[in-house]
């Protein structure tokens, strides 16, 4: 992630972007970068299929949206982000793979994995302790797609900045 290497705690004062955030990237040198500076940014990354893995790729959700100066959605990317990542373990297979994009006005998420199956909405029952996932999803969405591909697929999701 490309920041300037010197902190300049006094330009979040100047322009009253909140900064407050637990990932801790206040802390690191650099300095958070204002929308009309930040164009269009980029994480990915790629992990076994375990469930640990899960809250590493929160912490990389919540530290790249720090980082970008989006540290204001980073509660709802976060819930995204879990609940596809936790679909591709529990339904896919293989390794999976996350990646942020961050443009102006929208963050997109994408999570791969190599499962053939592919994730349907449905209504969960009120004594289900799953089955919601998707809907949450769409809830916080301004859409998600499923892109087949000859080994796997990716679910990839839209949420808006404002």
């Amino acid at each position: 992630m490309p920041v300037s290497s010197t902190s300049r705690q006094s330009d979040a004062r100047q322009d009253g972007l909140d900064r407050t955030d637990s990932s801790g990237a206040e802390r690191r040198p650099g300095r958070v970068l204002a929308a009309a500076e930040r164009g269009a940014w980029s994480a990915s990354a790629s992990f076994p299929p375990q469930p640990a893995n899960v809250a590493r790729a929160r912490r990389l959700t919540r530290t790249a949206l720090a980082a970008w100066g989006a540290a204001h959605v980073a509660d709802s990317a976060e819930l995204l982000v879990s609940e596809l990542v936790t679909n591709a373990l529990r339904y896919g297979r293989g390794a999976v793979s996350l990646a942020l994009t961050l443009t102006d006005g929208m963050l997109q998420i994408s999570v791969s994995d190599f499962g053939r199956g592919v994730p349907t909405l449905r209504a969960a029952g009120d004594d289900e302790t799953g089955g919601r996932g998707l809907a949450l999803v769409t809830a916080l969405c301004e859409r998600w797609t499923v892109t087949t591909r000859l080994s796997g697929k990716t679910v990839s999701c839209w949420l808006e900045l404002r």
